[in-house]
């Protein structure tokens, strides 16, 4: 018997199983475990290693810009080998999350050799007092907006620091600044900075960990190299 086990993010369990379709009938089995868009896709099948590498390769070509661990480890595992091998040290400012990044990284031990350090800043005023996000951005664009994500990631960079991610966004109970619950912003770079919108839905904690979840998979992607591909 064969069997391995891929993690993937972003997908709830009906998009990853809709995916999967494609994949009955092909003689192994295949199971799904997913909580707040981080999954877990095991294989099993009794099967030839050829027979059994040809669904191997079709799964991770149906989920390739998802795929970001084939040996199991969870996103704070992924992230913390990739900054360690990078040499890389990074910095996280976190918002909505309030933290919960930071937390999930330091689970691991030896992090302290790349994780410099992480800010919860809730108020616009934390925001331009410690991050350096510009007033004139906040008052166009908001506090929960993709410039205010790009510029807090801005503001963490600089020696020691080369790699930063951020988060802002709206968890509920309700929305503000006239954007809706569940609008999320996720920035990351280095060398470059990207930010991505989310729309995430479910209860308010619900909300807080798919954020998390989903900035750990965009650092890891940025580490891979490969964060244009999304």
């Amino acid at each position: 018997m064969i069997n391995e086990i891929v993690r993937i993010c972003g997908l709830d369990k009906s998009q990853i199983e809709q995916r999967l379709n494609a994949f009955k009938g092909c003689g192994a089995k295949i199971t799904v475990e997913e909580d707040c868009l981080d999954a877990s896709i095991t294989m099993s099948a009794d099967l030839t290693p050829l027979e059994f590498e040809n669904i191997r390769f079709g799964i991770y070509n149906a989920f390739k810009n998802d795929l970001y661990s084939s040996d199991n480890a969870n996103l704070q595992e992924t992230a913390a080998r990739l900054l360690k091998l990078g040499n890389n040290t990074l910095a996280v400012a976190e918002s909505l999350t309030g933290g919960e990044v930071c937390s999930r990284l330091a689970e691991i031990p030896g992090i302290s050799a790349n994780l410099y350090e992480g800010i919860v800043c809730y108020d616009k005023r934390s925001k331009t007092d410690r991050l350096g996000v510009k007033r004139q951005t906040l008052d166009r664009f908001g506090a929960v907006s993709r410039e205010t994500a790009y510029e807090m990631v801005e503001g963490l960079l600089g020696a020691p620091v080369d790699v930063a991610v951020a988060t802002t966004g709206l968890a509920g109970p309700s929305g503000d600044e006239g954007k809706p619950v569940g609008l999320v912003y996720i920035a990351v770079g280095g060398d470059y900075v990207m930010a991505f919108e989310k729309h995430f839905t479910g209860s308010r904690n619900q909300i807080r960990q798919k954020a998390t979840n989903m900035a750990l998979f965009y650092l890891i992607r940025y580490l891979k190299g490969d964060l244009y591909t999304l």
